[in-house]
C-alpha cells in the first residue's frame, strides 16, 4: 500500500490523483528544488505478470520515442525497493476531455474541430515513429491551459500502445480485445493481427462525433452488443443529432467512421488537414454516400454469442485477462484461417439447423461506400468549348441584327419628324416626290406612312408578296420650352406667322426642329431687328437691340448723324 510521504527515486508522495486499469497516479515533488511530477506505479497484483509489466515500460519507451508536446512527457522510470514499478511523468494541472464533456455534454463545432486537429497531430507523429496508440478515449485526452490556449491538449496513456516498427514490442494474442469497445474500430473489435494507424482515424472520429453530438454513434447495455454494433452497423447522421454541424464537418466524420480500413483517411497527417479546413476537405473529396445497416443475422453473429459477451461485461479491459473472442467460421473456401466477423456455423428456423448459405466468390462490402460526386462520370469529358464558340457566334449574329434594325427604326422615325418640322414651317418636301419601299424579305409585308402631297410607290420583290400601305397619323413632335428676352427689354415680338406674341421677355412652347424660325423684335428709339431661332431644346434666347440714329433739332448743327462710325457710342451720336 503505497501512503503520502513514501519515496520513489528522488521524489516524494503527496497524494493520489487516481486510478486505472494497470496503475495508479500519484502527485509527487522534489523535496529540495520543489518540482512537482506525476509518478504513475503498476498494480501490485499485476506486477507478477511479464505482460503487463513489458507493456507497462514499453509505455514509457514508446512515449519518450515520440517527443512531441501534445503527448505527455516521461522523466524517469524504475523499480522501488518494494518492487513497484514506476515511471516519472510531467504534472498536469487541467481537465480530461471526459470531465469537459459531462460538464457541457455538446462542445462548439469549431472547438471539437481545435481539440481533434492536436489530438491528429499528436498521433501522426506517434505513427510516423512507429506506435499506434490503440486505446484513444476521453479519458486520455487532457485539456490544460497554455500558451493562452485554454483548450492544449496533451495525450496519455499509451499502456496498450503498439509499436509495429520495432521487434521488440509486445505481441498481443489473437482473438484478445485491447481497448475500450466504444471507441474502438471494427477489426479491433475482430482482434485482427493486422491493425495499423487507421484504427487510431475510427477512434478520431468517435470522439469528434461524441464532442459534437453529446452522444456515442455505437453504444449499448453490454459490452457484447457494443462490439456487435462496432462491426455490423453504420453510425447515425451527426447533423441528424445536431442541425448545427455543418456537411463538410459530418462528412469527416463519417469518412473516420468507415467501417474498411481504406475507405478512412489514409493517414493521420491527412486528417489533421481535413480537421484544420473541413471545407477545402469537402471540395476536393467525394461524399460518403447513405448506405445501409446490415439487416439482423446479416453479420454472422448468434444471439448466443451477444449474451457470452453481455455475461463478461465486467470484465476488466487491457490487464492481461481480457475476455477472448469465439472462433470465426470459415467464411470463404481456402480461408479457413482468416480472422472476420464473430460468426456463427449454423442459423435455426422452426428449432432445426439449417446449412449456411454458400458465399458468393467475390465478398461485397456494404457497410460504407464512396459515391460519385455531383457532376462527376465514368466517361471522358467532353470538350465544350466548340459548343460555346459556336453559341456565342449565333448570339452575337442575333445581337448585330437586331441592332441594325433598332438603329434604322430610329433613323426612320427622325427623318419623319424632320419631315414634318419642314412642312409646319413652310420648308417640307416639294410635292411629287416618289419613295420606293421594297421589303427585305420576300415574303415579308411593308408598311409605309405617306407624308402629306408625296406620291408614294412600294415595289415588291415578288408578285406573291403582300405589301400592306397604312396612313397613320403623325406622332407629336418633342416640345421645348424657350424664353426669347432682348436688351433692353420690352420688345416687342412677332411670330414667323406674323402674329404679335407679347413684349420681351416671352416664353414659349416651340417643337423641336433644325429648321430656323424668324421672330421680329421691335423698340421704340431702337432698330428692329429679326433673329432666326433653331429650337433644339429648352433655351433662353437674348437679343441684343441697336439704337436708331437721332436726328438734331435745326439749329443744332445743320447735318444729322446716321449710324456712322463717329462718335463714341460704337457709331450712333450722342445726344445732348
Amino acid at each position: 500500500m503505497i501512503a503520502a510521504g513514501q519515496t520513489f527515486g528522488s521524489y516524494r508522495i503527496l497524494n493520489k490523483i487516481g486510478t486505472g486499469g494497470m496503475g495508479a497516479v500519484y502527485l509527487a515533488e522534489h523535496p529540495l528544488i520543489g518540482k512537482r511530477v506525476a509518478l504513475k506505479v503498476i498494480h501490485r497484483e499485476l506486477a507478477g505478470n511479464k505482460e503487463v509489466v513489458q507493456r507497462f515500460f514499453q509505455e514509457a519507451k514508446a512515449v519518450t520515442r515520440i517527443g512531441h508536446e501534445h503527448i505527455v512527457e516521461i522523466h524517469d522510470f524504475g523499480v522501488a525497493p518494494e518492487g513497484d514499478h514506476f515511471y516519472i511523468m510531467e504534472y498536469l494541472e487541467g481537465k480530461t476531455l471526459a470531465q469537459v464533456l459531462s460538464a457541457e455534454r455538446v462542445l462548439d463545432v469549431m472547438r471539437a474541430l481545435h481539440i481533434a486537429a492536436q489530438i491528429a497531430s499528436a498521433l501522426a507523429a506517434a505513427h510516423s515513429s512507429g506506435v499506434i496508440h490503440r486505446d484513444l478515449k476521453p479519458d486520455n485526452v487532457m485539456l490544460i491551459d497554455r500558451l493562452g490556449d485554454r483548450d492544449f491538449v496533451k495525450l496519455l496513456d499509451f499502456g496498450l500502445a503498439k509499436m509495429f516498427a520495432s521487434s521488440s514490442a509486445v505481441k498481443t494474442a489473437a482473438g484478445v480485445l485491447l481497448g475500450t469497445p466504444q471507441y474502438m474500430s471494427p477489426e479491433a473489435c475482430e482482434s485482427r493481427s493486422t491493425i495499423d494507424g487507421r484504427t487510431d482515424i475510427y477512434a478520431v472520429g468517435i470522439l469528434l462525433f461524441q464532442m459534437c453530438t453529446g452522444r456515442l454513434p455505437f453504444d449499448g447495455e453490454s459490452m457484447g452488443e457494443v462490439l456487435v454494433k462496432q462491426i455490423s452497423q453504420l453510425p447515425p447522421a451527426p447533423r441528424a443529432i445536431n442541425p448545427n454541424i455543418p456537411p463538410a464537418v459530418e462528412q469527416l466524420i463519417l469518412r473516420c467512421l468507415a467501417k474498411n480500413p481504406d475507405a478512412r483517411f489514409a493517414t493521420m497527417n491527412q486528417l489533421r488537414e481535413a480537421l484544420l479546413d473541413p471545407e477545402a476537405y469537402l471540395h476536393k473529396s467525394p461524399p460518403i454516400a447513405p448506405a445501409r445497416s446490415l439487416a439482423p443475422g446479416e453479420a454472422g453473429v448468434s444471439a448466443r454469442d451477444v449474451l457470452a459477451y453481455a455475461a463478461q461485461q465486467k470484465t476488466r479491459m487491457g490487464t492481461g485477462n481480457e475476455l477472448p473472442l469465439p472462433a470465426p467460421a470459415p467464411t470463404l473456401p481456402g480461408q479457413s484461417t482468416a480472422v472476420t466477423m464473430i460468426a456463427d456455423t449454423t442459423r435455426r428456423t422452426g428449432g432445426q439447423a439449417v446449412p449456411d448459405m454458400v458465399q458468393p466468390a467475390q465478398p461485397k462490402m456494404n457497410t460504407m461506400r464512396i459515391a460519385t460526386p455531383l457532376g462527376y462520370s465514368s466517361r471522358p469529358p467532353r470538350k465544350v468549348w466548340p459548343i460555346v464558340l459556336v453559341a456565342g457566334l449565333l448570339l452575337g449574329l442575333g445581337g448585330g441584327v437586331v441592332a441594325v434594325a433598332l438603329v434604322g427604326r430610329n433613323s426612320s422615325k427622325a427623318a419623319a419628324d424632320t419631315g414634318s418640322a419642314a412642312a409646319a414651317n413652310g420648308a417640307g418636301s416639294a410635292p411629287g416626290s416618289a419613295i420606293a419601299v421594297t421589303p427585305a424579305r420576300p415574303d415579308a409585308a411593308s408598311a409605309v406612312t405617306p407624308g402629306a402631297g408625296s406620291a408614294i410607290a412600294v415595289t415588291p420583290a415578288r408578285p406573291d408578296a403582300a405589301i400592306a400601305v397604312t396612313p397613320i397619323v403623325d406622332a407629336a413632335p418633342a416640345m421645348a420650352s424657350v424664353v426669347i428676352d432682348s436688351t433692353p427689354q420690352g420688345a416687342e415680338v412677332v411670330g414667323p406667322d406674323k402674329k404679335p406674341l407679347g413684349k420681351t421677355p416671352v416664353k414659349l412652347s416651340l417643337p423641336i426642329s433644325d429648321m430656323p424660325l424668324e421672330y421680329e423684335l421691335s423698340l421704340a428709339g431702337y432698330r428692329k431687328k429679326t433673329h432666326p431661332v433653331v429650337v433644339s431644346g429648352n433655351t433662353v434666347i437674348n437679343v441684343p437691340l441697336e439704337k436708331a440714329a437721332v436726328v438734331r433739332p435745326p439749329g443744332g448743327g445743320g447735318h444729322t448723324h446716321k449710324g456712322s462710325s463717329h462718335g463714341d457710342d460704337n457709331g450712333l451720336e450722342r445726344p445732348e
